[in-house]
């Protein structure tokens, strides 16, 4: 059957997509086989980051907005609805054969035939069989649905839509749980709202004119409390009674300020109220939080309590087996040896007996008489018949135990005054190893006792602690955890807690976190360039460039969110994110710097002409200097930041202080000096605000990247090349060394780029041009 032959049983409303409900545009087919338009994909990705079929609810995590364009274009579905628009808007007034209105097309035959002329069309043997397209009817369809040409019963107002029975946006409304309402109902709002509208249009605006002769109001007479204009008769009469009329604008002004003032009045008020409210209720919370505290502490102290007396008991118990034990052992010895005894003196009486009369039996009788004398030494004599004295024990109850209970019972319950809380600002806290914690308390009344913390992990290893009071009730807490897992830093004034302690706090590991490796997937030009820089804007997103057209955006959880296309004659070598949203980047093509917004779209171009292999750039927010290192220079170039005029020069070729050997990158303190890695003498100078030399901070092989933190350490990264990997120095902003990551950050990396992406943990991402990734470290 021809593409022609099946459009005579096409169903229009399967040439609509099921998202928009407008008819297809660039449709594209998913791997479910249903198809939707490309911008409504496009759109559905970029508000939920993910595709689910709306017809069958499979799921697409898998498909990103790159991927959109590549997915098979349904050209049956294309063709259809570019043949169906051709026909409808070439569509005549009349039919081809009368002046009827079409409503049917022969696509063999080329005409357009109203349903008079259809029946004559058929009866035609050589023309019954042509392939007719159903046209869309004309007249009064303003409440009749455009899909299914039924009346119109429902309208969404969530949606904004309206529909018959058969819609599924309607039942998919219901389900949704939008506010959908009968459609009669929504067309009277409508006609009501407009009605209203446009009677205001036509009167307009009487709040300043006469209510009796529709002229400007023009006195106002504040002895009546009237206003009038110049025809009403009772504004002269005011004046000839001498009350006090003044301009009905100065009214209205007085009026408005006297308004503005009462309502300021209602807003203090009402703003007292709602803070007074929210405080009460937080504080409510709080006792309820306290009180739910209290209950799990008097059931922990009964279970321990329980647990030490049953372990108590135990040990009674034991001790009375053990007593039990011995004292059978030797009683059943003691009854053993009579019984053997027993047994043979038994034996001897029945022969003895035998012996009466026989005093030929003498000599038996006198060897029988030898054994009984040595029982009887034994058992008559020796006292054998006395006890063995054994010793019954006896339990005596504890007393005291019952004296404590009456006294203290299992503990005491007090109302300690909370006059210290944990500052809410600094809650949750991650740190990594090592690193300082610091809690900010606060007193929120005149106080003179004492904090007194504990930080302590799961396993029960606790870290010293100190308590700085830094004046204005506030106080500060430092600490550092030295291992890694869950900690909780105790704060207690009195003997209690304070309100928000235990602080918890996790010490994550140092080392590698996560690493950014399908970069060159991501990419469409250029895929086989290396990433080159790394730097975190405004929005706490990672933008990563590497000499090509395109520049990646990746969020928090480094899933790539955006990607940014520059013009083909630039390449972008090294970035700076400033203050105000704007971005400096080097022109690696063209030896120059461009100052852009965040997408990258050029505001200003500086330093043509002067840069020879500019390396590494930074900005002075406050004096809008920005320093340029040059590594073919040997030197960092000074230039204001809005113009663009070049402002000096920093260093020259050379080993001595001052001097420079490719200087390659460079950053700031919070004092504004500049910091230079001086890479061919393997060290790192400091320069103050006016240029002039102030020291060596440090001595680090071939310091390729730096960048300082907010707490002022100094990141390092350096040695690659030479020996195959590298890894970050950590020095303070005096250039005292604090510590060396060497065997963390182990493996093959070229250094090209560094940003501090996190303070609390401590965070840094490494552009690696080696593996064409970003390499995600705690330090």
């Amino acid at each position: 059957m021809s593409e022609q032959k099946a459009l005579q049983f096409l169903d229009k409303n399967n040439l609509e997509c099921a998202i928009c409900l407008e008819r297809l545009t660039e449709p594209k087919t998913l791997e479910c086989l249903h198809s939707y338009c490309l911008h409504c994909l496009q759109s559905l990705i970029k508000t939920s980051g993910k595709i689910k079929c709306p017809k069958c609810c499979k799921m697409y995590d898998d498909l990103n907005q790159f991927d959109l364009k590549d997915l098979t274009t349904n050209e049956m579905l294309s063709y259809q609805v570019k043949y169906v628009e051709n026909i409808e808007s070439e569509k005549p007034m009349k039919c081809s054969s009368c002046d009827n209105q079409p409503k049917y097309y022969c696509s063999e035959c080329k005409m357009y035939l109203c349903g008079q002329c259809i029946k004559h069309h058929k009866m035609i043997p050589v023309l019954k069989d042509h392939s007719l397209y159903t046209l869309d009817e004309e007249g009064d369809l303003s409440n009749k649905c455009k899909f299914h040409r039924d009346m119109l019963e429902f309208y969404c107002k969530t949606c904004s839509k309206s529909g018959c029975k058969k819609c599924e946006h309607i039942i998919r409304c219901y389900q949704n749980e939008h506010n959908v309402i009968p459609f009669k109902i929504a067309l009277d709002e409508f006609n009501l709202k407009h009605h209203s509208l446009h009677t205001l249009d036509e009167e307009g605006d009487l709040s300043n004119k006469c209510k009796f002769h529709r002229d400007m109001l023009e006195f106002y007479c504040k002895t009546c409390s009237k206003s009038g204009c110049k025809k009403c008769e009772h504004v002269l009469s005011c004046y000839q009674n001498e009350h006090n009329v003044i301009p009905f604008k100065i009214a209205v002004d007085e009026f408005n300020q006297h308004v503005t003032k009462v309502m300021k009045s209602a807003e203090e008020i009402k703003e007292k109220l709602e803070v007074t409210r929210d405080t009460i209720t937080k504080e409510r919370s709080d006792f309820e939080s306290r009180i739910q505290i209290c209950r799990t502490e008097i059931d922990l102290q009964e279970e321990n309590l329980i647990k030490k007396i049953q372990e108590k008991s135990r040990e009674m118990t034991t001790n009375l087996d053990k007593i039990d034990k011995q004292n059978k052992e030797v009683v059943d010895d003691r009854v053993k040896n009579i019984d053997s005894k027993l047994t043979k003196v038994n034996e001897m009486l029945p022969l003895i007996n035998t012996m009466m009369n026989k005093p030929e039996e003498r000599a038996t009788v006198i060897c029988h008489e030898v054994n009984i004398n040595a029982f009887r030494e034994e058992v008559v004599e020796s006292k054998y018949d006395e006890s063995i004295n054994i010793i019954a024990p006896s339990f005596i109850p504890s007393k005291n135990l019952d004296k404590v209970l009456d006294l203290e019972g299992i503990g005491k319950m007090t109302n300690h005054e909370r006059v210290f809380e944990v500052a809410e600002d600094k809650l949750p806290i991650t740190v990594t190893m090592g690193q300082s914690v610091e809690v900010k308390v606060v007193s929120v009344k005149s106080v003179t006792s004492h904090l007194f913390t504990t930080l302590i992990n799961e396993s029960g290893k606790q870290a010293a602690t100190e308590v700085e009071r830094v004046g204005n009730g506030e106080y500060k807490i430092k600490g550092s955890c030295h291992l890694k897992g869950d900690w909780k830093m105790i704060i207690t004034a009195k003997g209690d807690q304070i309100k928000g302690s235990p602080v918890n706090i996790k010490a994550e590991a140092v080392g590698l976190v996560n690493t950014i490796d399908d970069i060159q997937h991501l990419k469409i030009h250029d895929k086989n360039k290396k990433v080159n820089d790394v730097i975190l804007d405004k929005e706490g997103n990672l933008i990563v460039s590497s000499l090509s057209k395109d520049v990646l955006k990746f969020n928090q959880e480094y899933s790539c969110i955006g990607r940014i296309e520059i013009p083909e004659n630039v390449q972008v070598s090294c970035m700076h994110q400033m203050s105000d949203g704007h971005i400096v980047y080097i022109d690696a093509l063209n030896k120059t710097v461009v100052m852009c917004d965040d997408q990258f779209k050029q505001i200003h171009t500086f330093c043509k002409g002067t840069l020879k292999n500019p390396s590494g750039l930074t900005v002075n927010n406050e004096t809008r200097t920005m320093y340029v290192a040059d590594s073919e220079c040997h030197c960092v170039f000074k230039f204001n930041v809005d113009n663009g005029e070049l402002l000096g020069q920093i260093g020259s070729y050379g080993s001595n202080v001052g001097y420079m050997n490719g200087s390659k990158s460079v950053t700031l303190t919070k004092e504004g000096n500049l910091i230079v890695t001086d890479c061919g003498n393997s060290r790192l100078q400091m320069f103050d605000a006016n240029d002039r030399f102030m020291r060596i901070i440090c001595n680090v092989s071939y310091p390729y990247c730096v960048a300082i933190d907010c707490e002022e350490n100094i990141l390092v990264l350096g040695d690659y090349g030479m020996l195959g990997y590298s890894n970050i120095t950590l020095f303070n902003k005096d250039g005292g060394f604090i510590k060396e990551d060497k065997d963390s950050y182990k493996s093959s990396i070229n250094p090209s780029g560094i940003a501090i992406i996190s303070n609390q943990p401590r965070r840094v991402a490494v552009a690696n041009s080696s593996s064409n990734d970003v390499r995600i470290y705690n330090y």
